[in-house]
């Protein structure tokens, strides 16, 4: 079994646990209704709400997220990386049968999809699912790759990883052009921040995409928050300095040829 990329495989499993667990217990907020904790927020994102898209897939050959669920998801999006005012409000205000009608839509381009992982023609697929979501209020490339980050218990090798702030500064923008801010459009994620996990998978077939998404978030965590909010968190394994900062593509090949693509009519609110 290959070795590389491991700090970010451990990161992925076991830093990501104690992070979670550590923001969690800081904070006294409950989501959901006073249902959940993050940390049980951070469980349900991960492994209930997935389920759920599983098994009405089974059932109805399709699948969708309802309007709570879609709000709830929001609200670990928004507690687990920066806090945008104004998204919750514009989640709320879509309708219930058009968040079903046009999830539905959006997951089954992707569902649909017979080719493989990592073609041009995964790109532009994901590209068209990513758009149909987007026509939601509120929702942006970013949090539509999380809705469709959710169909890996359906189909783990098409679920396309989650466009955090963190995976993309720690995969993109610190080794390729640090200091730059991030667009938050269709573009970065297809053609520099996919690119980079096509090379991650291909290298380590036994690791799944949510485990290196959850990795690069993990590092920048740590290494923007070490000294104040996760001072407590200690690393469980030895990773260089130089490997928390910034993912480290020894071959130079975290990039593939860039296609001209279309970003399609640009709404009013500012999404992500």
């Amino acid at each position: 079994m290959s070795k590389e990329f491991d700090h970010i495989v451990k990161a992925g499993t076991d830093l990501y646990k104690l992070i979670i667990e550590e923001i969690s217990n800081q904070s006294v907020k409950k989501y959901g209704g006073d249902k959940y904790t993050f940390e049980q927020l951070t469980n349900w994102r991960q492994v209930e709400l997935p389920s759920i898209l599983e098994e009405r897939f089974k059932s109805k050959k399709h699948t969708w997220l309802t309007k709570d669920e879609l709000v709830l998801l929001m609200d670990w999006k928004l507690a687990a990386g920066k806090f945008r005012p104004m998204l919750p409000k514009l989640i709320k205000s879509n309708e219930a049968d058009v968040v079903k009608e046009t999830t539905t839509a959006g997951f089954d381009i992707l569902l649909q999809f017979k080719d493989r992982f990592g073609t041009k023609q995964y790109q532009d697929t994901v590209k068209s699912s990513l758009k149909k979501l987007s026509e939601l209020r509120g929702v942006g490339p970013a949090t539509a790759s999380l809705m469709l980050s959710l169909l890996h218990k359906i189909n783990e090798k098409l679920a396309p990883p989650f466009f955090s702030d963190e995976s993309f500064i720690y995969y993109v923008v610190e080794p390729t052009r640090p200091g730059t801010p991030i667009k938050y459009n269709v573009k970065e994620y297809i053609e520099e921040l996919l690119p980079v996990y096509f090379k991650l998978v291909s290298n380590r077939k036994d690791i799944s995409i949510q485990v290196f998404e959850r990795g690069a978030w993990s590092l920048e965590q740590i290494y923007l928050n070490r000294l104040h909010k996760l001072s407590d968190v200690k690393i469980p394994f030895t990773v260089d300095e130089t490997d928390i900062k910034a993912f480290n593509d020894t071959d130079g090949s975290n990039s593939t040829k860039k296609e001209d693509l279309d970003d399609g009519p640009q709404k009013k609110k500012r999404r992500k």
